[in-house]
């Protein structure tokens, strides 16, 4: 806690308005870098968490929290009611049949994803029948499928087009070997916001790719899992490990981070390594907290010595010092704070301004797969880096503070 003549002195060196006041300038500066380098992390941890959780939600929308496969390929019907009735709390359950496939249209053919659900499954799961931009979700009829809004365009396919699909597998004749395909029609066309699953996901009744693959007995080769939390997915996925072992030993599950670890982890790092380089320049600006602090110690050498003579104690002019030091800091961190803040709640609208002003788009969803700017600011890494701001700028006035302390008053005034 600062006396009353340590406040006056603080004040005083801070705010001096003398030409030599040289601590004003450089105390300006420090502001300045501060606050650039605290708004620079607090936008740049948004925009990540927000990229994170986008990206996050929308390979969820589309994926199962938590897929059960079986060694054998097949999963049977008997053991998907077994699973069924294992009652596990808040957990959707969707088996279906998921194969790689060709879809061939006219002359033009783009290698797609093919995924077989139970129309009535569908009609269930919230996420692909909330996003039928035309037609509708395929019927009961076999022959129907849904496919992407990218993929359509691409092909410049309409709703009650023909295409064929084809697999990778052939069936023997005497002609040689034959690929495996079907005709269907095209129902509907999806849009899920997310251009890699638009551009290569389609959609059907399991009859045709279960025919396809030649899956008996109405078996399928995948189950989805869905969960009221899928941050948590390794608690609910070591509770199905161990009852699917007791249907089949065969079945084992893979969670959507298992599925998606590459990408996790390219923006864990990622987002780590920004927030290293960033905070380098809060350590630049508080250098000139340094050299602005140990260059007014040289210049005030005489000030100081008389301030020694007249009783003022080290530890009070150690005090003085970091004070100053710390005040820099706090007012670089808030509005730098304050800044960052602001600027990651209305980037969207930051966006727009930005992309009319120079007719450009800033965020092409064919190379970030989202169609606009995510953020999502997190009050407790916002206080993390309010926290390490003020904490670098403290440590940076530790060593002018104690050259301050070693200042001879009998010498600098026998010198001056």
């Amino acid at each position: 806690v600062l006396s009353t003549y340590e406040r006056l002195l603080v004040k005083r060196f801070l705010f001096s308005k003398k030409t030599d006041g040289y601590i004003s300038v450089f105390s300006w500066f420090s502001v300045i870098g501060i606050m650039i380098g605290v708004a620079a992390i607090i936008i740049v941890m948004s925009v990540m968490n927000g990229f994170r959780e986008e990206l996050t939600t929308r390979l969820l929308g589309i994926n199962g929290h938590l897929n059960i496969y079986s060694q054998s390929d097949q999963i049977a019907h008997n053991e998907i009611k077994l699973i069924n009735n294992l009652k596990i709390k808040n957990i959707k359950i969707f088996p279906l049949i998921e194969t790689q496939a060709l879809l061939i249209s006219n002359e033009t053919s783009k290698g797609v994803y093919l995924r077989g659900y139970e129309n009535i499954d569908l009609m269930d799961t919230h996420f692909l029948n909330n996003k039928i931009v035309r037609g509708h979700l395929f019927t009961d009829n076999p022959n129907d499928i849904v496919i992407g809004y990218a993929l359509a365009n691409r092909l410049g396919l309409a709703i009650g087009e023909k295409i064929k699909i084809a697999i990778p597998k052939t069936d023997k004749t005497i002609f040689g070997n034959i690929p495996r395909f079907k005709t269907l029609q095209i129902t509907g066309i999806f849009n899920v916001g997310m251009y890699e699953y638009d551009s290569n996901f389609v959609f059907t009744n399991p009859v045709i790719p279960r025919k396809l693959l030649m899956i008996e007995n109405n078996n399928y080769n995948k189950i989805e899992l869905f969960t009221q939390d899928p941050n948590n997915i390794e608690q609910v996925q070591l509770e199905i490990d161990n009852k699917i072992k007791t249907i089949n030993n065969q079945l084992y599950s893979l969670s959507w981070k298992e599925n998606n670890s590459s990408l996790i982890n390219a923006l864990n790092v990622e987002k780590n390594v920004m927030f290293l380089i960033l905070t380098l320049i809060i350590l630049v600006a508080s250098m000139n907290i340094i050299s602005g602090l140990i260059i007014f110690v040289k210049e005030k050498n005489k000030d100081i010595a008389i301030l020694k003579t007249i009783g003022l104690s080290n530890s009070s002019l150690m005090k003085i010092f970091m004070s100053i030091g710390l005040l820099i800091g706090l007012i670089g961190t808030s509005l730098g704070g304050f800044l960052g803040v602001v600027f990651s709640i209305n980037i969207s609208s930051i966006q727009n301004i930005l992309e009319k002003l120079f007719k450009t788009d800033l965020f092409a969803k064919e190379v970030y797969y989202l169609s606009s700017l995510p953020s999502r600011l997190d009050q407790i890494e916002v206080l993390y880096v309010v926290l390490i701001s003020l904490i670098i700028s403290l440590f940076a006035t530790v060593f002018p503070a104690y050259r301050s302390s070693l200042i001879d008053p009998i010498k600098s005034l026998k010198n001056d």
